[in-house]
């Protein structure tokens, strides 16, 4: 028991809990961790398309952002960075407006590398249906800024000629036209018309088709039209 003083001794006084050494450990295990994570070989994705050639089943598989090759022999702070720097790229608010694309020919173009494009000016996703296999035509010619390139090949996609598309359950090819569909800001899906049901019933596609969503996305309001 401390005597009764006006000043306490040092005995007397609380215990100080060693904050800095709870920071340090904290710090050494977060090190730890993204080292790991780092340094953990990626598990790669299953094709879908073998999938569905093996269960006949429909299903969706995303448009990604350009892929970047990591340079060999970094440092663990140059891996930092890297990581650092492609996670930004990935996740930055995209303003397509600052986007300028020449007048091209019409020509076919693969409906996955287009929408890839697409996603890398706009951030919006697209799930496109694994039955899509041909290609679209698209050209134009006028010099379009990011958000009339992109509602050009949207709309390119939906009033184009009938695309190759092939059927996985009943193992044959057909043609059909495409749908847009946009159920949630940001994500878009691509269906075959005569598969909506399909894509419906598995649980897939829960809205209809829309004709210019994009009237919705500020980013898009102020475009001209190409």
């Amino acid at each position: 028991m401390c005597p009764e003083s006006s000043s306490p001794t040092t005995e007397c006084l609380p215990k100080k809990r060693p904050v800095v050494r709870v920071w340090f450990v904290a710090l050494v295990l977060c090190w730890a961790a993204l080292f790991a994570w780092l340094a953990w070989p990626s598990d790669p994705q299953k094709n879908p398309f073998d999938l569905s050639r093996a269960d006949g089943k429909s299903r969706f598989y995303s448009t990604t952002f350009p892929e970047t090759q990591q340079p060999a022999n970094l440092s663990l702070r140059q891996r930092l960075v890297w990581h650092w720097m492609q996670y930004r790229q990935r996740h930055r608010k995209r303003n397509p407006s600052v986007y300028t694309f020449a007048a091209s020919p019409v020509e076919t173009h693969s409906i996955h590398g287009l929408l890839n494009q697409c996603m890398d000016v706009s951030g919006t996703q697209y799930l496109i249906a694994v039955e899509i296999a041909g290609g679209v035509e698209f050209g134009h010619t006028n010099s379009l800024n990011g958000a009339q390139w992109v509602v050009a090949i949207e709309h390119a996609i939906q009033t184009n000629r009938p695309v190759i598309c092939y059927d996985y359950a009943k193992k044959r090819n057909f043609e059909d036209t495409l749908l847009l569909i946009c159920e949630t800001p940001g994500v878009v899906k691509v269906v075959p018309r005569t598969k909506l049901d399909d894509y419906r019933k598995a649980g897939l596609v829960k809205g209809e088709s829309q004709s210019d969503w994009r009237a919705h996305d500020p980013a898009f309001q102020d475009r001209a039209e190409p």
